[in-house]
């Protein structure tokens, strides 16, 4: 197999050694060919990658960590379904400019579009109907925690549809990881802005997540990450958009703040392109097993971030709990080749 790491095409410099930011974004928005060998996105590297795509994955667990952050904040000013209508409306415009851009874009067909609609309605506006409305009525902290479950749940799903077989390891965390979710929802409100019906709605994005996860498999292979991605977010604001009426119409429109708004551009312009760009771009170097293991660290930014900016703080029975739950995800996705290794490269937003 042609070393990919060494291509030029690939957004690499010839001798191996760091790369320059435009070299970052051609790489990272062009469409890749069909793998070959491949979990997830990724093949199996030949060659040692080269730093950038570490630090391209670093930078992309720092943006989705801060996105709860970010969402936390935007939240104080915005109600949770219109928040995530702007985030979707900008990030769709300003992802399918730059598609339109392209010299060779791809031709998108009347099935293709309707599979799009799919995804982007249960990935965005079902995801971030539920993730922004629990975030609302949760802390910032155990709503990361929470989200971090998206693996198991995708493992399950893959399991009882029997296109996925677990091993002994898997299924123990499996098995760890619900124990953990139970003892972290159980204690919602022992913690400042915890609750239970937070929590819970948290969970019901991390179902919607991985049924995100096992709709899009096919088309993400077959396509650009951006062609995905730009249709994705302008069907998820099309499908948002009554649901934010019917919310304005019932609890009405709060004057954002400065502060709110700012929450909404880091939303869209840092998680939702520059994290897309950066987390595409360290899968032309790494095979997805490795980019999971970064992704995993996205609750720890997430509850540092919140202990810092917000004031946060776990008791110790949640702190155990989570550390639970991160452990059990941990042993779901180095158990193998399956679904849940591979779903820790797929969340929606992953924030």
């Amino acid at each position: 197999m042609r070393a990919r790491g060494k291509s030029e095409d690939e957004g690499s410099n010839p001798s191996g050694g760091t790369t320059d930011l435009h070299s970052v974004l051609r790489a990272a928005v062009r469409p890749r060919p069909p793998p070959v060998n491949c979990l997830g996105y990724a093949c199996r590297m030949q060659d040692r990658p080269p730093f950038s795509a570490y630090a391209a994955a670093i930078g992309m667990t720092f943006a989705f960590g801060l996105s709860f952050v970010a969402t936390k904040t935007a939240l104080k000013g915005f109600e949770p379904l219109l928040l995530a209508l702007l985030r979707f409306a900008l990030a769709g415009g300003i992802l399918w400019v730059v598609w339109r851009l392209r010299p060779r874009r791809e031709q998108v067909t009347r099935r293709e579009l309707g599979r799009l609609a799919l995804v982007g309605f249960v990935s965005l506006t079902v995801y971030f109907s539920f993730e922004n409305t629990g975030i609302a009525r949760t802390s910032a902290s155990e709503a990361a925690i929470l989200i971090a479950t998206i693996p198991i749940f995708v493992a399950l799903l893959g399991i009882f549809s029997r296109s996925e077989r677990a091993s002994v390891r898997q299924w123990a965390g499996i098995l760890l990881s619900f124990g953990g979710i139970v003892a972290l929802v159980l204690a919602a409100g022992a913690a400042a802005g915890g609750s239970l019906t937070g929590n819970l709605l948290v969970l019901a994005a991390s179902v919607a997540a991985a049924v995100y996860s096992i709709l899009a498999r096919r088309l993400l292979v077959s396509r650009s990450a951006l062609f995905v991605t730009a249709w994705q977010n302008l069907f998820g604001a099309l499908f948002m958009a009554p649901l934010a009426l019917v919310e304005a119409l019932v609890v009405g429109v709060r004057r954002p703040t400065a502060e709110a708004a700012g929450g909404v551009l880091f939303l869209t312009l840092v998680c939702s392109i520059v994290a897309f760009l950066l987390l595409n771009y360290a899968f032309r170097f790494l095979p997805a097993s490795r980019v999971s293991v970064f992704i995993n660290l996205t609750p720890i930014v997430a509850v540092a971030s919140a202990y810092v900016l917000l004031g946060e703080r776990l008791t110790l029975a949640q702190g155990a709990a989570a550390a639970v739950v991160v452990a059990g995800v941990w042993l779901t996705n180095s158990g193998g080749r399956g679904a849940g290794a591979e779903a820790a490269t797929r969340s929606p937003s992953a924030g």
